[in-house]
């Protein structure tokens, strides 16, 4: 069927397109995994079917499985991309620990072309983090989705690739202010890499969006049907006012937004556009604001009466100045570019904050805007930016070793000074977080001049760990471990025990499996004299038994726990042999000698580790 590209308007039939949809990978798995999962499949507590089943299920669709007794379905990544495609599609629902086919699975197979469209489209939709509960969209494949679009439904993979890289690091087209070089690049620094665009263009042709002719991408039927209701008759209402269209597209990628907003914009004289988004971005805050101006920016050179009118105004006029300067050819005031920086970096920070500990944030944007910054900062504090004062006390901080960008981890990293005589002894309780009944904890007694890297080792030993992950030590916004460029850790072995633990009642964290995701509270209980004869590390105390490596974190233990305690669960003589164990009875979630600690801690030594007793 012909596609009329000057409408952008497909005008392929409803029958057409639920024939193309019926046949697209992605849904077509899933349907077949949700006509197995039938009248109801058991679940284990984490919502994913048990590993007899889930091994069952990757039979059924042909996914080849490393191992016939996996520990989890959720450690099967093909598998859990149809459960979830099938879950969005409303093949399977889920009901107090029970999945079975739900009623879109017969619509699917049965109903109307349009009912059949719209459960494909649903479905896509989240797939692709535009509904439902996806989380963020994916910012990679909607903009392959989008540069297609632009180009007529036909582009080269070369020329896919250059053109998502380029709209994924530009930021706005042709604005050189702080806001856009800076919030818009290190963003999607964060986001990771642009994929390749035969990657992408393989993910949109699991849901049939499109197709791989050579080196050739191309939109199918469906991917044009598609393009045209994401980007026209989805599209904010041309009668929207500006603050209901930023709400809309502020979340989305820059290539995104300006497509969707263009009905919107259409509608509007370019002064008159752009004079209601600049002043519904000078009335909100944060990445909303951002897109605003953005848009405002799509208006082009004859909205250039809309920004005069903004010029005047000491703070958010900076942007304004800015624009203005650049339709002059002429450089922008070093106090109007001060003031969208900070404006962008409060963006930043607040975007940010939540997940990254102060010092890792500032290396991050060191790492960013590097000579940018040093430019910035001295006029900081005189823009008035209401972020100013935090900005500052933030900013100066150098990256943090290890990071990208900043200086190789150093012997002498500048820590806290030992409050401590380095003869003193420590009792430190190391308590596993999250875990209960019975809850996991050691009471040790070590010297307080221990390194960390050395603490790491009493730790593992008297826990029970076997040392096979990655770990980390956190205090105060500070994350310390093994020396890595791509981890972003000081030396661990730079720091005493001391220089972070200095009063009763300090506390330190400690991180160990980033994928089980294990963390211990280690508070400093009292401070001991130095015993002659008694110089290493010694276990007083404890209580719980170590869980077993690799069991999906405390939530993975609860689970195993009462596996193991109930024979006639599905998984309980797979979790047995999983564990290595004859009976249940040889597991004791209880068992903990201090013995066994301190024999296991006498192999260790080192210079300041010999126990001596």
């Amino acid at each position: 069927m012909p596609f009329r590209a000057e409408e952008r308007e497909p005008v392929f039939s409803p029958e057409e397109l639920a024939s193309a949809a019926r046949g697209c990978p992605a849904l077509a798995e899933a349907a077949k995994l949700a006509e197995w999962v039938g009248p109801g499949r058991p679940l284990t507590a984490r919502g994913v079917l048990k590993p007899a089943a889930a091994v069952e299920a990757c039979d059924l669709l042909g996914i080849e499985l490393p191992t016939r007794k996996p520990r989890s379905a959720l450690d099967i990544d093909q598998l859990m991309l149809a459960w979830f495609t099938a879950a969005a599609a409303g093949f399977v629902e889920v009901e107090r620990g029970r999945a079975a086919a739900g009623a879109a699975l017969e619509t699917w197979a049965e109903g109307t072309a349009d009912e059949v469209l719209a459960v494909w489209t649903r479905c896509t939709m989240e797939c692709f983090g535009l509904a439902g509960e996806a989380g963020d969209p994916d910012a990679e494949l909607l903009d392959g989705l989008a540069v297609l679009y632009e180009r007529g439904g036909t582009i080269s993979l070369d020329d896919l690739s250059e053109d998502i890289a380029r709209g994924l690091s530009a930021g706005t087209p042709g604005c050189a202010c702080p806001s856009c070089s800076l919030a818009t690049g290190l963003l999607e620094d964060l986001a990771g890499a642009t994929e390749a665009g035969g990657e992408i263009v393989e993910a949109l042709a699991e849901f049939g969006v499109a197709a791989l002719h050579g080196d050739t991408a191309e939109l199918t039927s469906l991917g044009r049907w598609l393009t045209d209701f994401l980007f026209r008759r989805n599209a904010p209402a041309a009668g929207a006012d500006a603050a209901a269209l930023v709400a809309a597209v502020a979340a989305l990628p820059d290539r995104i937004a300006a497509l969707m907003a263009r009905p919107w914009l259409s509608a509007r004289a370019p002064a008159e556009a752009a004079a209601e988004l600049i002043s519904a971005g000078e009335s909100v805050s944060g990445q909303q604001r951002l897109a605003a101006l953005a848009l405002a920016r799509e208006c082009g050179p004859d909205a250039a009466a809309a920004w005069r009118e903004w010029a005047g105004d000491e703070g958010f006029g900076s942007y304004a100045r800015i624009w203005l300067a650049e339709q002059d050819g002429t450089e922008p005031a070093e106090t109007d570019l001060a003031w969208t920086a900070a404006d962008a970096l409060a963006v930043l920070q607040d975007t940010l904050a939540p997940d990254l500990p102060p010092q890792a944030l500032s290396g991050l944007l060191h790492d960013e805007a590097g000579a940018e910054l040093a430019e910035i900062l001295p006029l900081l504090a005189g823009t008035g930016h209401p972020a100013a004062d935090r900005l500052a006390k933030l900013l100066p901080v150098p990256p943090m070793a290890g990071l990208p960008g900043g200086p190789p981890p150093a012997p002498d990293a500048p820590v806290p000074p030992a409050a401590v005589r380095p003869d003193a002894r420590y009792q430190i309780k190391v308590a596993l977080r999250d875990v209960t009944k019975p809850p996991v904890w050691r009471r040790l007694e070590v010297p307080a001049d221990l390194d960390l890297g050395q603490l790491h080792e009493v730790i593992q030993i008297a826990m029970g760990w076997e040392n096979c992950h990655l770990h980390a030590f956190s205090a105060g916004g500070a994350e310390y471990g093994i020396p890595d460029q791509g981890l972003g850790h000081a030396d661990e072995r730079a720091v005493r025990l001391s220089q972070l633990l200095a009063e009763v009642g300090d506390r330190l964290d400690y991180a160990y499996d980033y994928g089980d995701g294990w963390e211990h509270d280690l508070t400093l209980e009292k401070i001991l004299p130095a015993e002659a004869g008694t110089t290493g590390a010694i276990c007083t105390a404890g209580k719980g038994a170590c869980p077993p490596e690799d069991c999906g974190g405390p939530y993975g233990y609860q689970e195993l726990k009462a596996i193991l305690a109930d024979p006639g669960d599905d998984e309980h003589e797979g979790m047995l042999e999983w564990l290595g164990l004859a009976s249940p009875g040889d597991f004791d979630p209880h068992a903990f000698s201090a013995e066994d600690a301190n024999r296991r801690l006498d192999q260790l030594t080192g210079p300041r580790l010999r126990i001596v007793r």
